[in-house]
């Protein structure tokens, strides 16, 4: 959406979740595997550090980074590819925090390093504008303020390359095509993708995602057998 950011992006979410609750029970509130989740709007709004601290107890921001990989070490959480500060953050997040994120709740501010395509924060230059929304400790969503400086977004794709070839395992190669369209004007914008199959799994009471997907994979056929 043009000429809006990821603020704008939390509200289309969540309207649209309890839109569809709405539709499908008549009430923001439903029942999923014996816990009653309630879509209603707003949803609590926590960023990663404070929810790492609220359900980690841990303060990322007064560790060293020495104590950082310490603590990956105790925890047994790998890390692949090179050590960097933002990405121990976002492994112990996802780690410890995910699983307890059981109401809607979207978690805001990612370390620079998950993603190539989003803006810089605009208080923090460490942190970008983007979010993901959970419930019953699924992602449900992933937005962000969307990036529109093609010097920028160079850059940042050429060191994800780089890291790919340092071992990372989630890195994607530089879209020369992207970069050219962005060059030729791109206004400032807001972009989600919502995991529909996760939603309609939590309004229907489905906990296996193969029973709401309209064309499931299947096994080839095996001929001449």
């Amino acid at each position: 959406q043009a000429y809006s950011d990821y603020h704008d992006m939390m509200r289309h979410c969540e309207s649209i979740f309890e839109r569809c609750a709405l539709a499908v029970h008549g009430s923001t509130q439903f029942e999923f595997e014996g816990t009653t989740i309630d879509v209603k709007a707003p949803w609590p709004r926590l960023t990663m550090l404070e929810a790492i601290e609220q359900f980690a107890g841990i303060s990322f921001m007064t560790l060293s980074d020495e104590e950082v990989q310490a603590l990956l070490v105790a925890k047994g959480w790998h890390l692949d590819g090179s050590f960097s500060r933002g990405r121990a953050m976002q492994l112990i997040f996802e780690e410890s925090c995910e699983s307890q994120l059981v109401q809607p709740t979207f978690i805001t501010d990612y370390p620079k390093e998950s993603s190539p395509l989003c803006k810089q924060h605009r208080q923090n230059p460490e942190l970008i504008e983007r979010f993901e929304a959970y419930v019953m400790g699924w992602e449900v969503a992933n937005a962000y303020s969307e990036l529109n400086d093609p010097i920028r977004q160079r850059q940042l794709m050429e060191e994800q390359v780089e890291r790919g070839r340092g071992g990372e395992a989630e890195t994607h190669p530089l879209d020369e095509d992207f970069l050219r369209a962005m060059e030729y004007g791109m206004p400032p914008m807001g972009g989600i993708g919502i995991g529909m199959d996760r939603m309609v799994m939590l309004l229907t009471g489905q906990n296996n995602i193969r029973d709401v997907i309209l064309f499931p994979t299947l096994r080839p056929e095996q001929f001449g057998e």
